[in-house]
């Protein structure tokens, strides 16, 4: 579906039949689950490469820029969180008075701008780098408050793992492993390509609009950064959950070998005295049994009070 934006006097909105009347007009075109027909559409109306129609067409398009005669295109991704993690790509292509988003599903950055007609056509008269600027910066953007709850998910697990690590700990320590690189994956691409855009001169991105786009590249730097010590944060916890486990299994096998070391002399008292000797010291005493009873619950006290003493558990 085609949202298409237009700048005369006021913003406004067009059809897709009205397109190729208004396309020397100032436009903002947001795509969504393009087809085809839309595709081919913008295609002869803005005289686009059929490889950035192919790129539009299909997701999880690596992140690019790339440079043509008559305008840039762009591939970055966002960030969504809600029942899990999910990254989007989102298409760019940056004319002299045309800006066109593509993107698979909806997105709340899109779709407040959309709603926002005074800002959208504060920033379309600016010019279409401005507008653009202000979509990936807003995208950029959407990573922090994700990335605070992982942080707050981070701590919550480490305050578990030293308390009682479970297996189930493990399994989402791994799965936050593993989000973490995802993410790390895209906001190294994203920094490297938003410098691109800050430190170099592009014939579609004004001087103006260049010191926003730095702007935006400190914050992809945020990112990456803040990705980085989460990272850490995670293994931290993989390790302390190891130590823990390992810990639990010392106490373990502490308690085992005490019961051991105890039921040693007591078994060895037990097979004397269950041999088939008919002349055993005792074993004609009316008592005898109950003597050697309480002689081995004595020596099991001892040998607890002397364990104890020596603090070994």
């Amino acid at each position: 579906m085609l949202t298409i934006h237009y700048l005369d006097k006021m913003l406004k909105t067009a059809t897709s039949a009205q397109l190729p009347k208004i396309k020397n007009k100032r436009l903002w075109i947001d795509a969504t689950s393009i087809t085809h027909e839309e595709a081919k559409l913008l295609q002869d109306t803005f005289d686009l490469h059929p490889l950035t129609t192919e790129d539009m067409l299909h997701s999880k398009t690596r992140i690019k820029i790339e440079e043509f005669n008559n305008y840039l295109f762009c591939v970055f991704y966002g960030i969504q969180k809600n029942e899990t993690i999910s990254m989007m790509d989102i298409d760019f292509a940056i004319g002299a008075n045309f800006v066109i988003s593509n993107h698979e599903k909806e997105i709340p950055t899109t779709t407040a701008l959309l709603k926002d007609s005074q800002r959208a056509g504060k920033l379309l008269q600016r010019g279409p780098d401005f507008l653009f600027h202000w979509m990936l910066n807003q995208e950029i953007e959407n990573f922090f408050p994700v990335l605070e709850e992982i942080d707050i998910h981070i701590e919550a697990l480490e305050e578990q793992v030293t308390k009682k690590p479970h297996p189930k700990i493990m399994e989402e320590i791994l799965r936050l492993k593993r989000q973490l690189t995802e993410i790390k994956k895209i906001a190294f691409h994203q920094r490297e390509k938003t410098s691109y855009l800050a430190k170099n001169e592009h014939r579609f991105i004004t001087r103006k609009s260049i010191p926003y786009f730095r702007d935006a590249y400190d914050h992809t730097i945020r990112v990456s950064d803040t990705v980085d010590n989460y990272r850490e944060a995670v293994a931290n916890t993989f390790d302390v959950y190891m130590s823990s486990v390992s810990n639990n299994m010392n106490e373990v096998m502490k308690v085992l070998s005490i019961f051991a070391t105890i039921a040693l002399p007591l078994t060895a008292i037990s097979s004397i005295y269950g041999t088939n000797f008919v002349h055993l010291p005792g074993s004609q005493f009316q008592y005898g049994f109950w003597v050697m009873i309480l002689a081995m619950l004595a020596l099991s006290i001892v040998m607890l009070f002397y364990f104890k003493k020596k603090e070994w558990f």
